[in-house]
């Protein structure tokens, strides 16, 4: 039986591992195409995961006619010009975050997809679980009253190698780039539900953090307020061990999400949840167990949206891609301007 949705798989790394080993739970998805840095890469993944086909390069793998939809799992400064690429030969498109490394690239991105009439959606898996839909749903009933903070963070402690993407400018290295839009797409979202739209854009950002000796970022933290008076704290990291949770405040208590980002801090976890604390009660603990891993989640709501080009919420549609990118642009150049005093 043919899938509902051909992937072609760009890139042999961590990310586009979860990918393919998450997708062995669809039904309706499945990979056929896989290409690296090498064909050697290429073809040992494709061997390692049972792929059928493995190409050279992007431009092979664009001229498989059984791959209907691309997933860039590259590094940011490589996603531009691998969307593109996907975009021009009328591929759906599901790009990892960043969708590019700034606003004016992501928003040339978008241009070329609305021309071409494909889909394209920056990959934000965490907003297609059943988990979003679930706090969004508690929120919008006034569980905890009038929500007026998020505190949220996403960080972790890797090696510092010179060379790595992680800590090299060249290859988008730092905190607020690779894990930092998680937070704030987070803080804009919870924003939109005070304001009763999809999302909400800071009318103010401070930011400050730590510049490590490579020139990126290695600890972020930015502060958000809405024209609504809600406010965000938001941190990112690469060298420091600061978590992975996001609590929203309301006048009434306040939610606790240990890990929204990845359920239960495992890649392939198929249950994850929250605590309600509503004052003078006692906690309401919230589990949410779906069928198939985050990732698999997202490759079929891409094949669900079709023949739509642009995803709805609340999965990142293209104007919250764009906002988003640019309160990180706004962030990293707060802490430029910093290091340079």
């Amino acid at each position: 039986m043919i899938p509902a949705l051909r992937w072609g798989v760009v890139g042999t790394g961590s990310i586009a591992t979860d990918f393919c080993e998450a997708l062995k739970s669809s039904t309706r998805c499945a990979v056929v195409n896989v290409a690296g840095s090498s064909g050697a890469k290429a073809s040992d993944f494709a061997r390692r995961f049972a792929i059928a086909r493995w190409s050279k390069g992007l431009p092979q793998l664009l001229d498989d006619r059984a791959v209907d939809a691309v997933y860039i799992a590259t590094p940011h400064p490589c996603h531009e010009e691998h969307a593109l690429a996907a975009i021009a030969a009328g591929r759906h498109v599901l790009c990892e975050k960043p969708l590019t490394i700034d606003e004016c690239s992501a928003a040339r991105v978008i241009a070329a997809a609305r021309r071409r009439g494909v889909f394209l959606m920056e990959g934000y898996m965490y907003r297609c679980h059943p988990l979003i839909a679930a706090l969004l749903a508690r929120l919008n009933e006034g569980a905890i009253g009038e929500v007026r903070h998020v505190r949220a963070d996403f960080g972790f402690r890797a090696p510092r190698k010179a060379t790595h993407r992680l800590f090299s400018p060249a290859l988008g290295g730092g905190g607020i780039l690779d894990v930092g839009g998680y937070p704030v797409s987070f803080a804009r979202l919870i924003a939109g539900v005070v304001e009763s739209v999809p999302f909400a854009e800071p009318v103010a950002l401070t930011g400050s953090g730590l510049i490590g000796p490579t020139g990126v970022d290695e600890l972020a933290t930015a502060h958000l307020r809405f024209v609504s008076g809600f406010t965000a704290t938001v941190t990112s990291a690469v060298s420091y061990e600061i978590g992975t949770s996001a609590v929203v405040f309301g006048v009434r208590g306040r939610i606790v999400l240990p890990n929204p980002w990845i359920p239960s801090g495992r890649r392939h976890a198929l249950e994850t949840g929250m605590t309600v604390y509503r004052d003078g009660e006692e906690p309401e603990t919230v589990t949410i167990r779906s069928d198939m891993p985050t990732y698999a989640i997202e490759a079929e709501y891409v094949a669900d949206s079709l023949p739509a080009i642009e995803p709805t919420w609340p999965a990142m549609s293209w104007a919250d891609t764009l906002g988003n990118l640019r309160v990180l642009d706004a962030w990293r150049t707060s802490l430029r301007a910093q290091a340079q005093l």
